[in-house]
């Protein structure tokens, strides 16, 4: 390796010489530094120059004996011993420039003043050597060699960046890395070159070293300061965030604050255009636009009713396809936030049926992306929209006539409720009769209902009412009946009024009551018409004020057995079965198929019936993929593809697939009334599946609603399933090809 610097060391020295002039150029039309560290670089790559270019020189002229040659020579090794120490003391300045400006010292380190003596002291050993051969000599035919004291000359410029280090060390902090790494670089590489020149002779890697470092002093230094510059840009930027971010809060209350007034100038329920625009927002969102696309949207939904229809044309008024896209938008949102909110005109509707609305009409009424993009962002949300909401319970509710008013349904489920209240009866001489009772039904939004308009709009059907004595009336539903226990409540109110409570839980198609007062109690057995409906009680009365109504879970669930069956079970499934046993699914994917595993081609043939209480668009068959150990839906371990529905709607991308679903009408869809009576009278569905490795192609095509489905599984399990499943469906004479 030493052969080789030595043979192209003089290439080298001019190459470094090159890069020295270059950076001392650059340096010179530099304007980010400081006056004093910019003539410091400036000096350091002079001299770091100016040593290697004479360093070269006495090797070219070493063994001249002409009057140049000899004049070169000795000028030569002076001024490279000179400025061995120059450096140093070039160094230690730098450090005190660090030191004094990002620092913040007012005086010096005692030691930093130490070596630049030492190196001032090391320049006029330089001159008093030049002319006593205490460093070098030379010979006869005009050649250099090491003089007695050749190793004084490196005590200093080793001594000196020893105590430089050191002093880099204590005030580290005051550094960057990266002019840290320059600094250490700059110390201990010529060190290290100079104890290997020790043993060497005729190559000058010192030299050469403290020329490289000291390049590399400004490269650091400069990519240094590329990152200070970036640092306090990010610093800037994030003042801009900040202070875009104060306006934009600013701008918000401001304006909730105006649309506050406007709700309450218009008696409009608080918070109503807030969530318009939340909802127009992440539709916005999730039909892919960009953050301040959405945020545009946002602000368009929110001031609509009082700015923004200055600027847009009117919702209302023209045709779907005439519509700018964020008025689309804004119309599915705020018809939504309409449908589930309650108004001065009309209760708030279930999210089923919005959802209902906008699955009907898309494609019609509204634009067809984004009611599609509407329906997933309820189906996601599920309880966040709405549906979990802690239910509303009436706490007290007046009745002079008989059902003058009802309270709220409260929703019988399989776990079990305990509901209690307290009750003041109008005992008077023109009032003969005073008794709470309550009202069973089923209706879209939980309350009775007793207009026709009102009736059908909501589907409301009553199935009896019981009073808290020997009394019922059935209506819809199949059976009542009713046993007297003597498990009587202890007392009544301790202010007068007298106490009622009811226990009530349903399993499928019956539902059972407990109903005790201090003077009478009874178990009630109710036959419902089905087990895919809903049950509330509402209570209710003549003559009375009901109060202090409680409602809450006992923890305990009905299980069969626990109510004795008064009325046949309905089933619409008792038919001759074939490949696979019929099955009748009451409620959401209440039950479902054996899986059928999909090796190749697969021809899935069957009969449907919508159950005549179904009277949504999905209550129709589900297909759905799937993986589980035992190979049915929900199994151990289930991992679910795809859920495709045959109304042509399915769920999308899932965690362990990736889904690219189409569906089209043809011109033989009948529209979605006649869709549902058809699929109440049933009729024959065929699905077609072809498996390719992880690709499986699903189409099916019923009543002109084609539906093509491609699943690409991503999981490591070999086998897929499909399974046949629904909502308020019956399904038989199922057959696999």
């Amino acid at each position: 390796m030493f052969d080789l610097i030595r043979e192209n060391q003089l290439n080298l020295m001019l190459f470094l010489c090159g890069a020295c002039a270059v950076f001392v150029f650059l340096l010179g039309h530099t304007r980010f530094l400081s006056k004093s560290r910019k003539w410091i670089l400036i000096l350091m790559e002079a001299m770091a120059f100016f040593l290697l270019w004479f360093d070269r020189a006495a090797y070219i002229y070493s063994g001249d004996t002409s009057h140049t040659g000899y004049v070169m020579v000795r000028v030569s090794n002076f001024i490279v011993f000179f400025l061995t120490s120059g450096l140093a003391l070039g160094f230690s300045l730098y450090i005190s420039d660090w030191l004094t400006h990002e620092g913040k010292l007012e005086k010096q380190p005692l030691l930093l003043k130490i070596t630049q003596i030492l190196a001032a002291f090391g320049m006029v050993m330089a001159v008093i050597a030049a002319s006593t051969n205490l460093y070098y000599y030379f010979d006869e035919t005009n050649r250099y060699h090491r003089g007695p004291g050749f190793l004084i000359a490196y005590i200093i410029p080793v001594i000196c960046p020893l105590i430089q280090f050191a002093i880099i060390c204590r005030y580290r902090k005051v550094f960057s890395r990266l002019i840290f790494t320059s600094l250490v670089l700059y110390i201990f590489v010529p060190i290290i070159c100079g104890i290997t020149q020790i043993f060497t002779y005729g190559i000058s890697i010192v030299n050469m070293s403290m020329v490289a470092v000291s390049i590399s002093m400004y490269i650091f230094m400069y990519l240094d300061l590329n990152d200070t510059v970036e640092h306090a840009h990010q610093i800037e930027i994030r003042g801009m965030q900040i202070e875009q971010e104060r306006i934009q809060k600013l701008f918000d209350k401001t304006a909730s604050a105006f649309v506050s007034s406007v709700e309450e100038k218009e008696d409009i329920t608080k918070g109503y255009y807030e969530k318009v625009a939340g909802y127009a927002k992440k539709i916005a969102a999730n039909a892919g636009k960009d953050a301040v696309e959405c945020e545009k949207i946002h602000y368009a939904a929110l001031l609509y009713d009082t700015v923004a229809k200055e600027i847009l044309p009117e919702i209302t008024g023209i045709s779907r396809d005439d519509m700018p896209e964020v008025a689309k938008i804004i119309k599915i949102a705020s018809d939504f936030v309409l449908m589930t909110s309650e108004t001065k005109d009309h209760d708030e509707l279930p999210l089923f049926v919005a959802r209902e609305n906008f699955v009907k009409e898309s494609g019609k009424e509204y634009d067809e992306l984004y009611a599609d993009i509407m329906v997933k962002i309820i189906d996601a949300e599920g309880e966040e929209a709405g549906n979990d909401r802690a239910p509303v319970i009436d706490k007290e509710i007046s009745c002079d006539s008989y059902k003058e008013k009802t309270s709220r349904g409260i929703a019988v489920e399989t776990q079990i409720k305990r509901i209690s209240f307290s009750c003041e009866l109008f005992i008077e001489k023109d009032r003969a009769f005073s008794a709470p009772s309550i009202v069973l039904f089923d209706s879209y939004d939980g309350r009775t209902h007793f207009d026709e308009k009102t009736i059908e709009s909501y589907h409301y059907l009553e199935y009896g009412e019981i009073w808290f004595d020997k009394f019922s009336v059935a209506t819809a539903a199949r059976a009542i009946e009713e046993k007297e226990t003597s498990d009587l409540l202890e007392q009544d109110d301790a202010t007068g009024g007298r106490r009622y409570e009811i226990l009530a839980g349903r399993f499928e198609d019956h539902m059972k009551l407990v109903m005790r007062t201090k003077d009478y109690a009874k178990e009630v057995t109710v036959a419902l018409p089905s087990r895919s409906q809903a049950v509330y009680i509402g209570l209710t009365g003549e003559n009375c004020r009901i109060y202090d109504v409680c409602v809450e879970p006992i923890g305990k669930a009905v299980e069969l057995g626990d109510i004795p069956r008064i009325a046949r079970p309905i089933s619409y499934i008792d038919h001759l079965e074939a490949d696979i046993k019929n099955v009748q699914i009451d409620r959401w994917m209440s039950d479902s198929t054996e899986g059928v595993e999909i090796d190749d081609k697969l021809k899935i043939r069957f009969h449907t019936m919508s159950l005549p209480e179904a009277d949504l668009i999905w209550h129709c068959p589900y297909i759905v993929l799937f993986w589980s150990e035992d190979g049915r839906i929900g199994g151990p371990d289930y991992r679910e593809y795809n859920l495709i529905k045959l109304n042509g709607e399915d769920q999308g991308d899932k965690e362990f697939a990736k889904n690219r679903f189409s569906v089209k009408k043809t011109t033989q869809f009948p529209g979605w009334g006649r869709w549902k009576e058809v699929n109440k009278d049933g009729m024959e569905c065929e699905v077609n599946i072809v498996r390719k490795g992880d690709r499986i192609v699903l189409k099916t095509e019923n009543l002109g609603i084609n539906i093509e489905n491609v699943t690409t599984v991503t999981d490591d399990r070999q086998k897929v399933y499909v399974s046949l499943s629904g909502d308020q469906v019956a399904l038989t004479d199922i057959r696999i090809e």
